[in-house]
């Protein structure tokens, strides 16, 4: 999922534009499926007078992918101070390539006209890629019989001898936007006549310089974004560390302050904790209080005459301890018996049985369920 919309940034591209007619030029088909400047190279070595080792070239690969413009000189056509610009270039290529993604809707034939050179390329109808192209080198001012002479070899070149003549002036420029190299084609006004888009596979067979400085210009350039990315990579490591270490000290802040509230309110605290305590103690003794009175009742009902109670205390909230004396040792008995029957009782436990001189005496333990010891519904 894209939290982010996908935008890119248009960028421009120090390309140096070779003029035109330096180059032979010849379209050649390609397998899409291919690396088109592999097939390229293999069709420039079978029309070429010349290795390609001797010559400056590459090929403008067209938008289906089926055929290429290929462009080769011999190097020994340039000279040094030709090729000095190209060296602080991002790339260097023949001038008429903007002229090639025009791609007008009818036949026509659009021709560049510049200071002292003419450079043109026709298309078929509703072709996306030129028929046939076409630079000259007129040594001067264009005449118009140069013109018309021109027009008339590219037209008979490209099999359209009827296709109307366009004849445009403006400047070769080249940007980037993403991954993607705009060659445009801008009037002396500013607007853009023609615009042809090469995507970023293709890009690297645009070059005419010297192939073995061109793979180690691209190396030493992805070894260049490779260390741009690490930068930023380690750079976005350290803003999120700092940014963890702000809200690390954020929340420190923030629970000290809360400490400091604790510790304000601690004797609060301390006095609500004290009374609610108290009230606890005093809804305990109030409803849960002891009922002696009616325990002691409770078991006197079942005792026999002849058993006495010499002693008796309490033992927590409900239970009973009786010491006693009877002459005959058979009600014991009966009074456990008794006892034990009593709904209210949960526990009854005769210990220490003597009997001296004809009197029998004993310890009893007795022990009320909770709810029949409570004040809310005490024993009966």
């Amino acid at each position: 999922m894209r939290l982010l919309p996908n935008f890119t940034l248009p960028s421009a591209v120090a390309a140096q534009f070779v003029p035109s007619d330096r180059f032979f030029m010849r379209f050649v088909p390609l397998a899409p499926d291919l690396p088109a400047l592999a097939q390229a190279e293999l069709a420039l070595e079978g029309f070429a007078p010349f290795p390609p080792a001797q010559l400056y070239w590459g090929c403008c690969v067209a938008p289906d992918r089926a055929s290429a413009l290929v462009y080769a000189a011999h190097r020994r056509r340039f000279t040094p101070e030709d090729t000095a610009p190209w060296e602080r270039a991002d790339l260097a290529v023949p001038d008429l390539l903007p002229l090639l993604g025009a791609a007008p809707a009818g036949p026509v034939i659009i021709v560049l006209v510049g200071a002292t050179r003419l450079s043109g390329a026709a298309w078929a109808a509703g072709g996306a890629w030129p028929a046939a192209v076409r630079s000259r080198d007129c040594g001067a001012a264009p005449t118009e019989e140069l013109r018309r002479a021109f027009t008339a070899e590219l037209a008979a070149k490209a099999g359209l001898p009827e296709a109307p003549v366009k004849f445009v002036a403006g400047t070769p420029r080249a940007r980037r936007e993403g991954d993607k190299l705009i060659f445009e084609l801008a009037d002396a006004a500013g607007a853009i006549i023609a615009t042809t888009t090469l995507a970023h596979a293709d890009q690297d067979a645009l070059d005419v310089r010297d192939r073995a400085s061109l793979d180690k210009r691209r190396r030493d350039r992805r070894r260049g974004e490779l260390v741009w990315q690490l930068f930023l990579a380690g750079g976005a490591a350290a803003a999120l560390a700092l940014l963890l270490d702000l809200g690390a000290l954020a929340f420190g802040l923030l629970d000290r302050g809360q400490q400091a509230r604790r510790a304000a309110q601690a004797t609060v605290v301390g006095k609500l904790e004290t009374a609610h305590g108290l009230t606890s103690r005093i809804d305990e003794l109030t409803h849960r209080r002891l009922r002696f009175f009616e325990m002691l009742a409770a078991i006197n009902a079942a005792r026999p005459s002849s058993i006495s109670f010499t002693r008796t205390s309490t033992s927590g909230h409900n239970a009973l301890e009786i010491e006693a004396q009877t002459g005959s040792a058979d009600d014991v008995g009966a009074y456990e018996t008794a006892l034990r029957a009593m709904a209210a009782l949960e526990k009854v436990e005769v210990r220490d049985l003597r009997a001296r001189d004809g009197v029998t005496t004993f310890a009893l333990t007795v022990a009320f369920k909770a709810d029949a010891a409570a004040g809310n519904g005490g024993a009966h």
